[in-house]
Parts: structure tokens; C-alpha cells; sequence
């Protein structure tokens, strides 16, 4: 092979396919905070699936590009086209303590269940080849590739029971402490995240392998710093209603990851002897705003259970039984910046994470039951990357369901 296929992009980019990740401490609204020694016991199952990006004029295209194949020093004898899909099964328990009444904690633990990348390979044929008397088939080029000891890649399914990256996190509601904010229902707080490195990068000899730290699911920063607002309407609509504006900066640390060696795929991940055993990756910062309605779609009773004790003012105060939310949110995304020992290895995955935009939109629905005495919350939110054209970033789309535990033992 020429160095120029040898020191070509890998097939596959990192599939990012949680562009839509949740944030660790939050129930409804972008500014509550448990109440003081109380415990929320969060456990959430999510899907997610992925297979399209926005391009940098923010049209739809493939996840990746496709890859030019040439003879050593001939002509070129194709185009591997690519149309890849994937596919995030996860588990994301949350614990959250309320520290005082306005100042809470959290810690998630998110667990992978499975991935799996299908990379749905193509082929486009090249030039004239004078030995065939024709260009390459697909089926010419990969027995050619199998003679060279690359197999034609195929399904990819990993990550089962992998840990993501831990996220710890706190919430202060500073507006407790201004009369003016509680006159005008106002609710104010600063929030900060921070993420403990304990998910995986992807194998660096795999062909469509991917990770499970905060940057491969295209999450949140290692830092992450949160300054929102709730406006409730008590007195005009019966607290019916509520309008939040959370605007945040998220900062990500530079990584150094292993080159691929070609152990697995010697003709498309051939790396290390041209670009150096490791390389490193500065991801580039996030930042941007949501904006959030939330609704009460039905209040219900308020009744004296084991729960209020009594308390008919505690029974009024009690969360509706249901309610509903809408989200919007736009992320700038910053250019990332790859280091390795050769130039042109860095720009063909830089050109890939160029600085763009995502427009992610929720759609949830809260069904709690204290107040009919049982002590527990359900919850389905739906986010989506796909709706609202984006720019230079992955449209994905994420299912997820929940439950919600309240407990105090003092």
C-alpha cells in the first residue's frame, strides 16, 4: 500500500451516538433543590440510536465520509462508502441529597448496557483496471484486501455492563436568600458538574468501536457550569405553569488516546508507524442556553395519607400528579484540536469536529403519585438532534424512562 492509504483516516470517527446526555441532578424545572436531609433515588433506562449527522452547511449526510482506495502507485481502484448506524442501550442511576433546603447534591453512575455499530459498507467502482479489463468490483476489492490480511468489516457490538464516565454535581438555589426573587416567583441558582474519568476509550484497533467516556457520547464537559432561572405564575395561574432559562459552559479537558497498530485491520488502521503510538485530542468547550415550559396537565387531590401525617398544608404542596415539559436547547460546539506526529492525519479528523451548533429538543411527561400516598415518581422524556437542522454535529435521538424515589430517615 502507498503512505498515503496507510496514513489515511480510519473508517469510522467517533460515533458520539448521546449527543443528548442528561444532566445528573435534575428533576423539573432548572432551578429546584430537594429539601433539607432528604434523599431522590433516580433510576433511568435509555436508548439511543444514531445515523446521520449535520454537515457543515447543516444538511443531513452520513456519519462519515467516504474513503478513496488507490492501487500502490497506480490508479485508484474505488470508493468505500459508508452509511453506519448505532445503537446505545444504558442504565443511569442518580442519588441526590439535599444538603439544605436550597443547596443539594448528586452523584449519576451511568452504565452502558451495549452498543452496536453497523457500519453498512458500499462500494463505488474507480478506474480502468488493464489486469480485469474492467474497475473494481466491491467483491474485487475486499478478496483483494483478504489477501492482504484486512478483512471486510462488519457489525461491531461492545460495552456491556461498561461504566460511562461518573458525574458528581451540586445545585444552589442563591435566590432563597432575596425576598424580591420570592415576591416575583422568581427562582435563581448556580450549578457545577464535574465528571470522574472512569468510562472506557473506544479500542483503538476496532473499526467501529466507541467509547464510553463523556466525550464519546458527546455528553457534557469534564466541567460544567450551569446559571438558571424559574419564573412560576402561584397567584396568576395557580402554579400551572413554569418558564426556565438555564445558560451553561461546559470545559473538556485534552486526552491522550493509543494510535491504532493495524493488530485487527492492518490496511485501514495502520497508524502508529506514521503518526506516533499516542496521539491527543483537546475536544473543544460547549456552551449555550435551554429554555423549558413546564405545565401541570392534572393537579389531582390532595389527601391526607401516611405520607402528610396530617399536614393538609404539606398535601396542597405535593408535586401534580401530572405534569409535562418542553426543552429547547442550542449547544455551540467549539473547534476540536488533535495533536499527533503527522499534520494531515490531525486535519482529517478536525474536519470532522469543526466548530458548529446542535438544536436538541425534550419532550417529557411526570407522573407522580404522592399524592395519592405511594412515594414514588414515573417519568418518559424523548430528545432529539434530528428535528432542527444542526451544523457539524451528530443528530441523534434518545428514549428514556425512569422512576424516582423520595426517601427521608430524619
Amino acid at each position: 500500500m502507498t503512505r498515503r492509504i496507510a496514513t489515511g483516516p480510519p473508517l469510522f470517527a467517533i460515533l458520539a451516538a448521546l449527543a443528548l446526555f442528561p444532566s445528573p441532578v435534575r428533576a423539573a424545572g432548572f432551578t429546584e433543590t430537594l429539601p433539607k436531609g432528604a434523599f431522590l433515588v433516580d433510576g433511568a433506562y435509555m436508548n439511543a440510536w444514531l445515523d446521520s449527522r449535520w454537515d457543515d452547511n447543516g444538511n443531513p449526510a452520513p456519519l462519515v465520509d467516504s474513503l478513496e482506495r488507490y492501487e500502490p502507485g497506480g490508479g485508484k481502484q474505488g470508493t468505500i462508502t459508508a452509511y453506519p448506524t448505532a445503537d446505545f442501550n444504558l442504565f443511569i442511576p442518580r442519588l441526590q441529597y439535599g444538603i439544605l433546603d436550597n443547596f443539594s447534591v448528586g452523584i449519576a453512575i451511568p452504565v452502558v448496557l451495549s452498543t452496536t455499530v453497523d457500519p453498512n459498507l458500499g462500494w463505488t467502482g474507480g478506474d480502468h483496471q488493464p489486469q480485469l479489463g474492467r474497475p473494481y468490483s466491491e467483491q474485487d476489492f475486499w478478496e483483494w484486501a483478504e489477501e492482504m490480511g484486512q478483512g471486510r468489516p462488519g457489525v461491531w457490538k461492545g460495552n456491556k455492563g461498561v461504566m460511562a464516565d461518573m458525574v458528581m454535581g451540586w445545585r444552589l438555589r442563591w435566590s432563597d436568600w432575596i425576598k424580591a426573587f420570592e415576591r416575583a416567583g422568581v427562582g435563581a441558582s448556580l450549578s457545577f458538574f464535574w465528571s470522574i474519568p472512569t468510562g472506557k476509550h473506544a479500542d483503538p484497533e476496532e473499526i467501529a468501536a466507541v467509547g464510553t467516556t463523556l466525550w464519546d457520547l458527546h455528553a457534557q464537559g469534564d466541567l460544567s457550569f450551569h446559571l438558571a432561572f424559574d419564573k412560576q405564575f402561584d397567584r396568576e395561574l395557580d402554579g400551572r405553569l413554569t418558564l426556565g432559562l438555564d445558560v451553561f459552559y461546559d470545559v473538556f479537558f485534552e486526552h491522550e488516546r493509543q494510535s491504532p497498530k493495524g493488530l485487527k485491520h492492518p490496511l485501514l488502521l495502520n497508524h502508529a508507524p506514521y503518526i506516533g503510538d499516542t496521539y491527543r485530542v483537546d475536544p473543544g468547550d460547549f456552551a449555550g442556553f435551554s429554555f423549558r415550559v413546564d405545565g401541570v396537565a392534572y393537579k389531582g387531590p390532595a389527601w391526607d395519607t401516611w405520607l402528610t401525617k396530617g399536614d393538609m398544608a404539606m398535601a396542597h404542596k405535593l408535586p401534580p400528579i401530572i405534569s409535562l415539559h418542553v426543552t429547547y436547547s442550542f449547544v455551540h460546539l467549539q473547534q476540536s484540536d488533535w495533536t499527533s506526529d503527522y499534520t494531515p492525519w490531525d486535519w482529517d479528523h478536525e474536519k470532522l469536529w469543526r466548530p458548529g451548533y446542535k438544536n436538541i429538543l425534550e419532550f417529557g411527561a411526570t407522573f407522580s403519585f404522592l399524592r395519592l400516598g405511594a412515594p414514588f415518581q414515573l417519568y418518559v422524556t424523548y430528545r432529539t438532534a434530528t428535528l432542527i437542522p444542526g451544523k457539524n454535529t451528530r443528530a441523534a435521538d434518545v428514549l428514556g424512562a425512569g422512576i424516582r424515589i423520595p426517601l427521608k430517615f430524619w
